[in-house]
């Protein structure tokens, strides 16, 4: 009898509050009341289109001032025997926890901005992650009973979002249609039960009962860890506590701790052929959204900040175990020697300049094989990183190939390994060779090797090696009438004996014809032959492409 007039009270209050509330939400009311038959998720959000709420509407329930302890505001707007309506507010760096919606059978949530949202599934006792998607705003989503899902304001705006979640069951006799919700924290193994917020580490008070959840595959496991830990980071801020400067550590440690690397490897070569290209695209593109938040959180951690224009500042630790010692010995110590042996310029008794130099390992591998004097070598590049490195091993300087104009006739051999004249703008890539051109010797040349249009039916998507994997996505732009190959790079290595995770960005490089390399070349040098990077086969002026799709240039100046 109690219960009865408890709910009797309700829907009074909610019947006496009905016309204060704006108009688009009391046709959510009135449609839902008179919806007779059982209510669908596709029923709700049907209603909720049909409503056309605006941001004005559900403005007065904003609570962008909440604390950093919870995961976003919330505010319950109106709420009846059988459903409920919400206004949740999210600030930048707002996150649930992976939450699905207690007692609820039926919903629909609208989203006011650039919502971060992902669901999950639970498949063979694993829970692996379905989708994760910037939603626009205005986005309005159907809720069932079976979604396990997460939002979040990973942008720097903030915003709102409206819920409306229900029940069929008119004598509904629990206080919310939202009690016991599940809140899987599969960083800790548990899922936990509460009857309030799906928030980041729930008080103990607030927790219904626990119990173990199933493991999750490395990405789910990875962001659900990275967001409780920016969660725990912001609410400690507030206040000093020393239970929430432990568990940062705790998470710290778990997050970046070298036994994950097994881990990670196994997650990424499930992911890719033989070959290392990649066999499932949506797995794929999760993992790297939950690598790049990662390593978001570590660089905040760690408080580097990527320097000025340098693409290379982090890039630059691994580069030589990922790219540099494979390419010297796959095929371009190969072509060195080749034109040692074929060309009539010795190595060894010339005075050489790497254009582009990278870490200088191509260079101290010249300069020891071919017995190079110190003085007969440098090496320019634009990255003060690479060259710091370069620097330990060669005289190398901090140098652009498009500024220099003090080393007119110096060089025998002007050398630039791994495209690097394809990093540049499309304009100034003639520039750099005609520069080439003046500081190089009457009967001097230039060494270098390039890569194809169609590079891209070569490239990996993953390059691993004992200590680092590179993850690797290239697209094909189109600028202006030029083609580029765009690499998006992210490094994990496992160098300095602890996890560490760097976003490297987009890489672009210019794809010019084979043709076109050709002729500018001849502009400026009186020679100009092309092979095959990888066979040395001879590529003639007709040739659009090459087997390996890399190709070398040796050009000479009379």
């Amino acid at each position: 009898m109690k219960l009865e007039q408890q709910e009797r009270k309700l829907h009074l209050t909610a019947i006496d509050s009905l016309p204060s509330l704006p108009v688009s939400l009391q046709k959510i009311i009135e449609q839902i009341r008179q919806h007779h038959q059982e209510i669908k998720p596709s029923i709700a959000k049907k209603i909720v289109i049909e409503a056309d709420v605006k941001i004005e509407d559900i403005m007065p329930w904003a609570s962008f001032n909440h604390s950093p302890k919870d995961s976003y505001g919330r505010q319950l707007v109106f709420s009846d025997n059988f459903f409920e309506i919400m206004v949740m507010s999210w600030v930048s760096g707002d996150v649930s926890a992976i939450h699905d919606h207690g007692y609820t059978q039926w919903g629909a949530v609208q989203v006011f901005g650039a919502a971060e949202h992902a669901v999950f599934i639970i498949q063979n006792d694993l829970l692996l992650t379905l989708s994760r998607e910037t939603l626009q705003s205005g986005t309005i989503m159907a809720v069932g009973n079976q979604l396990i899902h997460q939002m979040a304001n990973i942008s720097g705006e903030k915003f709102l979002s409206l819920h409306v979640y229900g029940v069929n069951n008119r004598e509904f006799s629990y206080e919310t249609v939202t009690a016991d919700a599940r809140i899987w924290n599969i960083t800790e193994g548990v899922i936990q039960k509460t009857d309030s917020g799906v928030f980041f580490a729930l008080p103990q008070d607030k927790i219904n009962s626990s119990e173990p959840s199933p493991q999750a595959d490395y990405p789910s496991w990875l962001r659900n860890t990275v967001e409780y830990l920016y969660r725990i980071r912001k609410a400690k801020q507030e206040k000093k506590e020393t239970g929430l400067a432990n568990l940062e550590t705790t998470l710290i440690d778990e997050l970046f701790h070298v036994k994950r690397w097994q881990e990670l490897k196994a997650q990424i070569v499930s992911n890719v052929n033989s070959e290392g290209h990649i066999k499932n695209s949506n797995s794929w593109k999760i993992l790297q959204k939950e690598l790049i938040r990662a390593a978001q959180l570590q660089n905040d951690i760690l408080e580097i900040e990527k320097k000025g224009e340098d693409s290379f500042f982090t890039y630059a630790k691994v580069y030589d175990e990922v790219i540099g010692k494979q390419c010297l010995s796959s095929f371009i110590a190969k072509y060195i020697q080749f034109f040692n042996d074929t060309y009539d310029r010795k190595l060894a008794e010339s005075k050489i300049i790497s254009i582009g130099c990278g870490t200088g390992i191509v260079e101290e591998f010249v300069a020891k094989h071919y017995n190079l004097k110190p003085d007969n070598l440098l090496g320019i590049d634009i990255s003060p990183a690479m060259v710091q490195i370069a620097s330990q091993k060669i005289e190398a300087r901090v140098e652009n190939i498009l500024d220099i104009d003090k080393e007119t006739d110096r060089w025998d051999i002007c050398f630039s390994g791994l495209n690097v004249f394809q990093y540049l703008r499309q304009p100034d890539m003639e520039t750099a060779i005609a520069n080439t051109a003046k500081i190089t010797k009457n009967g001097g040349y230039f060494l270098g090797d390039f890569i194809t249009p169609d590079h891209i039916r070569w490239y990996p998507n993953v390059i691993a090696t004992d200590n680092v994997i590179s993850l690797r996505q290239p697209t094909l732009l189109e600028q202006n009438h030029n083609t580029f190959q765009q690499s998006k790079i992210i490094n994990i290595s496992k160098q300095s004996g602890t996890l560490r995770i760097t976003d490297e960005g987009n890489h672009i490089r210019y794809l010019p014809s084979l043709w076109k390399v050709r002729y500018i070349f001849s502009k400026y040098f009186d020679r100009v032959d092309i092979f095959d990077a990888i066979s040395l086969e001879s590529l003639q002026p007709e040739d659009d492409t090459s087997p390996s799709t890399r190709y070398v240039v040796v050009a000479r100046k009379s």
